[in-house]
């Protein structure tokens, strides 16, 4: 292979995602050539309407697999949280490198904690699972809906003049920002969305040119416990207009997998975490899911 294209979507992160897996490659594959091809989403196209509102799957995947799938492009690059838990026929989730942080954070020019927020004051967040995880501990707060990039949304909270926004950790962090965030987020209260903080690498089926040459910058750790959280996700068959999480990590040499559902208004919660064996991974993000599902949290998604 003499020459790669990576895809990718135009966003100023969504870029340096994809420069970072190209410089990653580059310094291991020198001899190949690597360009990055830019690709308009649907979810790009239609900034100003609520996530929910959309309802589509795939709202920031299905154009760049479109092209993946016709080979136009050779290797997708994705915020892996984006990408769905079930993916178009012909295409595999091969790993992602090492994770950034998962954690999400509190921003905001007024306030130094959530705790410090006054009564009916409006935080703004496009994500249904942070607004229901805010109003599970703050019921008394309004929320506004936020959609962007990352600077377009940090720009909002200037101009909106809102009392806080929430966003992910990594975005910041991989844009050198870090110093908007005021609070990080307790994970095990603000459990994360899928995959978050994980750049998602997608290729076509039966393309081991290209398996073999990404395998070298695949992190197996964190692959492993993203492809858990996929697991648990795709059983309950949550999508990014529901309120679900979940967080899979090694600490100590234990596996550990965190899952949250709740109704949209932080009303009703299913909270819960296993633990085991590294190897047992998927057994326990299956047995997660099984669990939740005993305990409504499919009806508590669909209402």
């Amino acid at each position: 292979m003499n020459k790669l294209i990576i895809g990718t979507r135009g966003s100023t992160l969504a870029l340096k995602q994809a420069h970072y897996v190209q410089n990653l490659l580059q310094s291991l594959h020198p001899n190949i050539g690597i360009e990055i091809k830019t690709i308009q989403s649907l979810g790009d196209n239609q900034q100003e309407t609520p996530l929910p509102a959309i309802g589509s799957k795939g709202l920031f995947t299905a154009e760049i697999e479109s092209e993946l799938l016709s080979q136009k492009i050779d290797l997708a690059v994705h915020s892996l949280k984006d990408l769905p838990s079930a993916l178009p026929e012909g295409l595999i989730y091969a790993g992602s490198p090492t994770r950034e942080d998962a954690r999400d954070v509190f921003i905001s020019h007024k306030w130094r904690s959530i705790e410090d927020v006054p009564t009916k004051s409006t935080i703004a967040s496009g994500s249904t699972r942070r607004k229901a995880q805010f109003l599970e501990l703050r019921s008394d707060l309004e929320f506004a809906d936020l959609r962007g990039n990352i600077e377009t949304r940090l720009n909002k909270l200037k101009t909106k003049g809102w009392d806080g926004v929430i966003m992910a950790a990594a975005a910041l962090h991989r844009l050198n920002m870090s110093d908007h965030i005021t609070r990080y987020l307790d994970p095990l209260q603000f459990v994360p969305a899928v995959g978050q903080g994980a750049i998602g690498l997608e290729i076509k089926q039966g393309r081991e040119d290209i398996k073999k040459l990404i395998d070298s910058i695949i992190d197996n750790e964190t692959t492993q416990c993203c492809q858990a959280e996929r697991l648990f996700l795709a059983h309950l068959e949550g999508g990014c207009s529901t309120a679900i999480g979940c967080w899979g990590r090694m600490e100590n040499r234990r596996f550990l997998i965190t899952g949250y559902a709740a109704a949209v208004d932080g009303s009703k919660v299913l909270r819960k975490s296993l633990k085991g064996m590294p190897a047992d991974s998927s057994r326990l993000a299956r047995q997660l899911a099984e669990e939740f599902e005993q305990a409504g949290a499919r009806e508590l998604l669909a209402g």
